[in-house]
């Protein structure tokens, strides 16, 4: 992370992990994933990888937010913002 490019190719892989992240469970918590036997697979498959990044992206984020300090990219707030909505929509209104 020496140069400005790579801090803010970081940032944009965060960010693209943490849209994909929260549009995964938004579509699997608004529609019936089981309601075909493959998209209930696919689903049961990919809902473990998912469920980790959705806890330990924010953690990891925080800590970039504070060891980069004042030279944060604010593609990390944005990131860590989206996270916290759908963790917050996850144990206040799915539940």
């Amino acid at each position: 992370m020496k140069n400005p490019a790579s801090k803010m190719k970081l940032s944009q892989i965060v960010f693209v992990i943490s849209l994909f992240t929260t549009i995964y469970w938004l579509v699997a918590f608004n529609t019936n994933v089981y309601h075909y036997a493959f998209t209930g697979a696919i689903f049961d498959m990919t809902s473990f990888l998912l469920m980790i990044s959705l806890y330990t992206l924010p953690v990891l984020i925080i800590a970039l937010i504070l060891r980069l300090k004042q030279r944060t990219p604010k593609l990390h707030y944005v990131s860590l913002g989206i996270l916290l909505f759908m963790l917050i929509l996850v144990f206040g209104v799915y539940q």
